[in-house]
């Protein structure tokens, strides 16, 4: 796999006189070919997130990369209030666009109710961003500050996972995975445990533990990513499973590899997002979708920073 990124990279740079696509960024794989088309401040921006504090948020900082902006704590910072804040703001956004995503693959009228409920749901999450950002916290009412976005996810939970049973089942028709809701079930549920963590105190992040998800994560963005592109994409499907497949193997994986392999992942779903968003790659990728799974890759980036 290795030997035909490198013939591939080497085919391009050969062709001196031709425009070098994404497609062919990404069908390369890694970060060897991002040079090619990008240069400069927009390499670093290809590869890179910048923290920027947040001053309406005291402890929480955003990082860029995406069109949207990833909060996480600043660096180093060991306060459940800060940990809290990033943490739902982050994954209360997510949690929205995960109900905008169900929507968007039931068709009206003939899956009207199921539209109808997670509508609602999403109208309580975007609810509950809102209320986050005004009100802030204190170590003092922490717990009190955090049930009530742990009490929505759970339903929310709850209603991905009969989701994920009916469409299994065939009760439901969507045009969504079984895989899709198991998937976003997978992130609330761990959304839920970290506020419940942060709520007793506890930030640290175990290196394993976030290896694991965000492996099982990255991985499952691969695979969607594959059945989501047009059947003519062969080689970036191709490139898609392959990827998805190194994901799946990626637990125990050495620090460098992990690091390395994730600093490629990013870099290919911003080029990803580029190509679907210039009308380069044929695909059914929605680019909120393209945004959402790149700003889950800069998270995972930033937690592995701060594991021991």
């Amino acid at each position: 796999m290795k030997g035909e990124a490198g013939r591939d990279g080497s085919d391009a740079v050969r062709r001196r006189g031709a425009a070098v696509t994404r497609r062919d960024i990404l069908t390369a794989g890694g970060t060897a070919l991002v040079g090619l088309t990008l240069s400069g401040e927009a390499v670093g921006r290809a590869l890179t997130s910048l923290a920027v504090q947040n001053a309406a948020l005291p402890g929480v900082t955003t990082l860029s990369g995406a069109k949207k902006p990833v909060h996480v704590p600043a660096m180093g910072s060991r306060d459940p209030v800060a940990h809290s804040l990033a943490e739902s703001l982050f994954w209360l956004d997510q949690e929205f666009e995960h109900a905008k995503f169900f929507v968007m693959h039931m068709p009206s009228p003939d899956l009207d109710p199921q539209r109808r409920m997670v509508l609602q749901m999403q109208d309580s999450l975007g609810s509950q961003l809102s209320k986050v950002r005004k009100s802030g916290s204190t170590g003092g009412n922490l717990a009190s500050f955090n049930r009530p976005t742990i009490e929505l996810v759970r339903r929310f939970l709850d209603l991905k996972l009969q989701m994920e049973k009916a469409q299994k089942a065939g009760r439901l028709k969507s045009l969504a995975w079984p895989t899709f809701f198991e998937h976003v079930a997978l992130e609330g549920e761990r959304f839920a445990k970290r506020l419940e963590k942060f709520s007793a105190g506890k930030v640290e992040y175990e290196r394993n533990e976030v290896v694991d998800f965000w492996s099982r994560i990255m991985a499952d963005h691969a695979d969607f990513v594959a059945h989501l592109l047009d059947p003519e994409e062969r080689a970036l499907v191709q490139k898609a499973m392959q990827t998805a497949g190194a994901w799946r193997e990626m637990k125990g994986g050495s620090k460098e590899k992990v690091d390395d392999s994730l600093d490629s992942l990013i870099a290919f779903k911003k080029t990803a997002q580029a190509g679907v968003e210039a009308g380069q790659i044929k695909s059914i990728i929605h680019p909120l979708l393209a945004d959402h799974v790149l700003r889950e890759g800069l998270k995972f980036s930033d937690e592995l920073k701060r594991t021991a």
